[in-house]
């Protein structure tokens, strides 16, 4: 009897517990090996990868030589306009082969919201986009490395580029049709 009633109160317990799925990979769909690289998590408790240095993040901005559209956006969890065109980039990566593009979500949120504000949005939000936490708040030591007519640090930004051909964004992405429109650019 005694057996009965700890395998019926496992049983319950087990089918009580919360189990939240963990969604999908942050490389999933990732082509390239170097950028599965660069974006696997670096730290056990994040569903992505921090980087302090624009060195770290900086081949996330210049693949060459391999037929894939690299789309790299900027964004912060507070940015309202960012969040809005999440859905396009989404909507893109849904429509298109990953053989074909790479999209990459690079978070500027401040470094002490990387594991708190950023990772809940992250876990609560189903993103099927690789994303990138970088943390250097020193935006005018990099930012125009990124591309000169970055200036001011504002965001939503993004830079698209494909085998040399580069095109950089600054504001928002208003609809699914100017996204592919900016695509085209770099094709």
């Amino acid at each position: 009897m005694r057996i009965f009633s700890v395998l019926i109160l496992s049983f319950l317990l087990a089918s009580c517990a919360s189990v939240k799925s963990a969604g999908p990979s942050n490389t999933a769909g990732v082509v390239s090996p170097t950028m599965k690289e660069l974006l696997t998590a670096n730290d056990p408790n994040l569903k992505y990868p921090v980087y302090a240095t624009f060195s770290e993040i900086e081949p996330l901005l210049t693949r060459k030589d391999d037929n894939i559209t690299y789309i790299v956006n900027f964004w912060a969890t507070w940015c309202r306009p960012c969040i809005k065109e999440m859905e396009y980039f989404e909507q893109l990566t849904n429509a298109t082969s990953r053989d074909d593009v790479q999209v990459i979500m690079i978070s500027l949120d401040k470094p002490e919201h990387v594991r708190t504000k950023m990772k809940d949005f992250v876990e609560t939000r189903p993103l099927n986009l690789p994303v990138v936490a970088f943390t250097d708040n020193f935006y005018d030591g990099w930012i125009y490395k990124v591309d000169p007519k970055w200036q001011r640090s504002s965001i939503p930004t993004t830079l698209f580029y494909r085998n040399g051909q580069r095109y950089f964004n600054k504001g928002q992405i208003s609809s699914y049709r100017e996204l592919e429109g900016l695509v085209a650019r770099v094709r």
